[in-house]
């Protein structure tokens, strides 16, 4: 007889920083957090000078894979970006994500800037608030 899956290790329970209502996931994409240098490694994951010179000594990029970016969706606020945290005991936990985090992320564009590759036009119109109707 097979065995079932764990399931309760992937799941995610998060509620909403701004009206406290569960969040549900979204597109489902994990974005990991990359750290290029000793001293962003200590930061993101405590670890003494010494271990962290010692991983970077292999490599110049050094991805984490216990912490992610993901997107959620509020029913009050739309999609919500969090910071997923997987435990040594295999629970994840998540909070909001900080800004300066974002630099630090794979295949993710800032939130905060508008798109490059959409010109200036297209994004002013995709701002307007009111549609202005032309009478002739």
């Amino acid at each position: 007889m097979a065995r079932k899956r764990n399931r309760s290790l992937n799941r995610v329970e998060v509620n909403c920083p701004f009206c406290t209502s569960r969040l549900w996931r979204g597109c489902g994409q994990k974005h990991f957090i990359f750290s290029s240098n000793a001293e962003q490694t200590r930061e993101l994951t405590g670890l003494t000078r010494k271990k962290a010179v010692l991983l970077h000594s292999h490599t110049a990029t050094w991805v984490d894979r216990s912490r992610w970016i993901e997107s959620f969706f509020c029913t009050d606020h739309g999609q919500v970006w969090i910071i997923c945290t997987r435990n040594s005991d295999g629970q994840v936990t998540g909070e909001t994500a900080p800004p300066r985090l974002w630099q630090q992320t794979t295949g993710t564009l800032d939130p905060s800037r508008p798109n490059p590759s959409v010109s200036e036009f297209t994004y002013r119109m995709s701002r307007r608030t009111s549609v202005q109707s032309r009478s002739d």
